[in-house]
Formats: structure tokens, C-alpha cells, sequence
């Protein structure tokens, strides 16, 4: 296929035409759905905000446990009951300002009820001596707490499968949390999330939660990757398959 403009020729062979417009394509898909990728965390992110802002719930309620928990996840939440004291964990190698330390995290009884629930509540720096666990608070009795519902954390380092770590008879080290494992040390059925104190509430530690972003601006660069990809594609196509033709018609 031969097209002439003036001096010019444009003649790719068929195969270049037709692996320029798969490869194009192609990149353009990907583009397009990286686009709809970005577009999907935006809709969770609008989600996130409305629940964050949203009325406060009271995890006391009998009627709060039955939304699920997709449906409580990120709302905030008021709870009375009572820290069991007896068992701690914290989580390992958190880090806060370049300074190693954990998560504590306690089971937490509702009022009046037999439901508990594990709650984060906040950073403590870890000492020189490892085998030495971090001074931690107790609070006994009947206790109001202000948190938010989270999913099960993903954090903690990992390198290998390890069993709780008792540190006293009251404190266990662990790198990860498994609520099946804590509910069995506890003797406890833990509720299928965990609380978030929030840094106005009484009973925590150090708390500078980091709020997540939504996320959708990576998909947006990789979209402009693809599409970059499939421009200089097709640009190198058409320099390499022009030619410029002389006085006897012949390309140069």
C-alpha cells in the first residue's frame, strides 16, 4: 500500500501495519482500564470520606452488628465496656519519627454482652533491651471508648511462622495479628474487625493516625504510561514508513 503526499510516500509493509495496530491497541486498552482502575478508588475514596464523616455508632446497639462488617468499616463509634487487662498484645516492628516500637492492642468486652473486640490502642517506643516489654497502662472497670471500625491490619514484618511471643504473663509479642490465634489465648470469640482508638479517647497511647489517600493517582500514571507507550508506537510508524521521493519518483 502506497499513499502520496506531493514528494512524499507513505508505504508500510502489511505485517508493520498490522502489529502497529494490535500493540496500539493494546496499549490503549490498558490505558483505558488503568482510567477505570483510577476511577474505582475514587468511588471507594468518596465512600470512605462519607463514612468518616457520618454519624457516630454505637457499638453497644443490638441492632449495629447486624450491618456487617463491610458496612462498618471506617464509621466511627462509640463503646462501653471493659479492657480485659489480662492480655496484651503488641504488635512488632511498627515504626513512628525513624523510632522502632508496637501497636498494643487489648481485647475489649462490651457492656452487657459477650461480644469482644480487639482494639489498637496506639504506638509505644520499643526499649534498648528486647527481651524487656514496653511499660503499659491498665484500665480497670467500666470505660467509654471513641474509635473507629477497621478491617483486620495488614501490618507487621513477617519473615517467618511464629508463635506468639510471651513476654509476661499478661503481654504476648507478636508479629502479625490473627484473630483466630488471639481469640484461642484469650478464650474469647473476637468480632470479625478491629477498633481504632481515636486520639480523643481516654485509655491509648501514642495516636497519630495517618488518614489513606485514595490511591487513584498511580493508576492515573500508569495510564499515561500506556498511552505514552502507544503514541511513540505509532509516531515511530509513520517516521519509519515515510519516505521522501525525488525528481524520478523513486523514494529516497
Amino acid at each position: 500500500m502506497n499513499l502520496y503526499f506531493g514528494n512524499w510516500c507513505f508505504s508500510p509493509r502489511l505485517i508493520t501495519s498490522f502489529l502497529t495496530i494490535i500493540l496500539c491497541g493494546f496499549f490503549s486498552f490498558l490505558g483505558c482500564w488503568q482510567l477505570d482502575r483510577a476511577e474505582q478508588k475514587r468511588t471507594l475514596y468518596v465512600e470512605f470520606e462519607n463514612r468518616q464523616t457520618g454519624n457516630v455508632i454505637d457499638l453497644n446497639q443490638a441492632d449495629t452488628l447486624s450491618l456487617g462488617s463491610e458496612n462498618l468499616l471506617w464509621r466511627p463509634v462509640t463503646a462501653n465496656g471493659s479492657f480485659l487487662e489480662g492480655f496484651q498484645v503488641i504488635l512488632d516492628n511498627q515504626i513512628q519519627n525513624t523510632k522502632a516500637g508496637y501497636y498494643v492492642y487489648t481485647p475489649f468486652q462490651l457492656d452487657n454482652s459477650d461480644h469482644v473486640v480487639l482494639v489498637n490502642r496506639g504506638w509505644l517506643a520499643a526499649g534498648p533491651d528486647r527481651k524487656i516489654g514496653p511499660q503499659l497502662i491498665m484500665s480497670k472497670g467500666m470505660v467509654e471508648i471513641k474509635a473507629v471500625i477497621k478491617e483486620i491490619p495488614k501490618t507487621g514484618l513477617l519473615l517467618k511462622e511464629l508463635p506468639p511471643e510471651e513476654m509476661s504473663e499478661d503481654v504476648y509479642r507478636v508479629q502479625r495479628i490473627d484473630l483466630d490465634e488471639i481469640a484461642d489465648l484469650t478464650n474469647t470469640k473476637l468480632l470479625p474487625f478491629v477498633l481504632r482508638l481515636s486520639p480523643e479517647s481516654e485509655h491509648g497511647y501514642h495516636r497519630l493516625w495517618r488518614q489513606p489517600g485514595s490511591g487513584e493517582n498511580v493508576h492515573n500514571g500508569y495510564a499515561f504510561q500506556w498511552f505514552a507507550f502507544a503514541t511513540v508506537l505509532f509516531i515511530i510508524y509513520l517516521l519509519l514508513n515515510i519516505k521522501r521521493r525525488d525528481e524520478s519518483g523513486k523514494n529516497i
